[in-house]
């Protein structure tokens, strides 16, 4: 079981990830379609989506809001934002406030509490 379970396809932030969570000593898992990312994140202390994947919300639904759930995706698709909380995203950000603030996740308790600012993004 992984401590961070994501649905990321883009290959660079996948290695942006990985190495942040490695300097951490942080395990993580990558899920390549909605149901195996709801399989594997359920016993995870935490999920990341991008949400700019056409399977991103089907992922979200799939999950149910069994595990904190942090989901990205750039600052003017509020409409996609507002369907991502809907189906049980418990954070949602801009692409690069995640990029910013990811290795703060790695340091936070075991079932890692909301990112500062998380939500502060137009609804």
């Amino acid at each position: 079981m992984a401590d961070v379970v994501y649905f990321i396809t883009d290959m660079l932030f996948s290695s942006k990830l990985r190495e942040a969570a490695k300097a951490t000593g942080v395990t993580v898992q990558p899920a390549r379609e909605p149901a195996a990312f709801a399989a594997a994140a359920r016993e995870a202390k935490l999920a990341i989506v991008d949400l700019r994947l056409p399977m991103a919300l089907a992922a979200l639904e799939a999950l149910g809001g069994a595990v904190r759930t942090v989901g990205f995706i750039d600052h003017e698709k509020t409409d996609v934002m507002d369907a991502a909380r809907a189906k049980g995203c418990s954070d949602v950000m801009a692409k690069g406030q995640f990029a910013t603030r990811s290795p703060s996740c790695w340091r936070r308790s075991p079932r890692w509490e909301p990112w500062e600012g998380s939500q502060t993004l137009p609804r």
